[in-house]
């Protein structure tokens, strides 16, 4: 069973409560059936990807966005996450286009990996299309 860090978790709180408040988040939380011991998750606590799969399936259906639409949402914000959080070094040394960011993020989770101890990051793999085009393989 994959299992996720609260960093995500927090990231997408961060997301709907700057974007639709609070009460919204509280709305989500409650669609999806998660009830929180305290005020937030924690960054560096593991959760179980069935929390996080619950929470994007509730930010779906109180946001009223299809899945593509809340996941490219997401991605966009968390980048903005990591860097608020002191991130933005590192992300901008993975490479000054998008196929090399990309071909350097499992160097990035490898570094991470010694912060956030037992992380089972996912891997990537970058391959030109056949158009010129970008073809990301993504194995968990």
């Amino acid at each position: 069973m994959r299992r996720d860090y609260g960093f995500i978790h927090c990231a997408l709180e961060d997301l709907v409560t700057k974007k639709f408040g609070a009460d919204t988040w509280k709305l989500l939380l409650e669609k999806s059936g998660i009830t929180m011991h305290g005020a937030s998750f924690l960054m560096h606590k593991v959760y179980t990807d069935d929390m996080t799969l619950k929470l994007v399936a509730a930010a779906c259906e109180v946001l009223g966005l299809d899945l593509d639409t809340c996941l490219e949402a997401f991605g966009e914000h968390f980048l903005y996450f990591c860097q608020q959080h002191g991130y933005d070094h590192i992300l901008r040394v993975l490479g000054s286009n998008m196929a090399d960011f990309l071909t350097n993020l499992d160097n990035l989770h490898d570094h991470l990996a010694s912060t956030y101890p037992g992380m089972r990051a996912p891997s990537f793999r970058v391959t030109p299309g056949p158009s010129g085009e970008i073809l990301l393989h993504y194995y968990s």
